[in-house]
């Protein structure tokens, strides 16, 4: 039976935090996706091409969605090692 050694232990966390990363990504993917169907809908309203609401849509919901996740993220790796207050 393998033992556990630090290298072991490193690449295990490392693999973690990237998955939990790709995580945060689909979640933010997702709201983009929300937020190009309300940008399309917009659209309508406006003089402004369906694609462009869509695009724009997108992008206000896209990063501020993924800097919240990173930041919720960020807050409970503080939370966990003790170096503070979890940010929600």
């Amino acid at each position: 039976m393998l033992q556990p050694d630090p290298k072991r232990e490193a690449v295990r966390a490392r693999h973690l935090a990237s998955a939990a990363q790709l995580k945060r990504q689909r979640k933010a993917a997702g709201a983009s996706l929300v937020g190009m169907a309300v940008g399309a809908a917009v659209a309508s309203q406006f003089p402004m091409a369906f694609s462009q609401g869509m695009l724009i849509g997108a992008l206000l919901t896209y990063f501020p969605t993924q800097l919240w996740l990173d930041r919720r993220a960020r807050g409970a790796e503080a939370a966990i090692r003790g170096e503070g207050h979890a940010q929600s």
